[in-house]
């Protein structure tokens, strides 16, 4: 079971609206041997994971040695979708301001 997904500064700039839908399909892959990275064709994500968490980023980030990444509560990423989709609860905004504060 994953605890936190991280996600970079790009995933969350130009692809947040398909993590929900990445992250059901990662959960499903099958990798080929010495496959590590999950590639999400329908939107600019690649995907791996390491000690419990997983990682969103861009193909261009890939290449970078640092990526700064927003953790993100693997319980609360649905409510994070759904904002950003406009199908949210009012008492979800708040809870989505609150994980978003400084990741843009």
């Amino acid at each position: 079971m994953m605890n936190t997904i991280y996600i970079s500064a790009d995933v969350i700039q130009n692809s947040m609206l398909y993590t929900g839908d990445a992250i059901a399909v990662f959960s499903s892959w099958k990798p080929k041997r010495r496959e590590t990275v999950f590639r999400y064709e329908k939107a600019d994500i690649r995907i791996t994971a390491a000690n419990g968490s997983i990682y969103l980023m861009s193909e261009a980030e890939m290449t970078q040695p640092k990526i700064p990444f927003t953790p993100i509560p693997a319980a609360e990423i649905g409510a994070l979708v759904r904002s950003m989709a406009g199908v949210v609860q009012p008492a979800e905004v708040n809870q989505v301001l609150r994980l978003l504060k400084g990741a843009i």
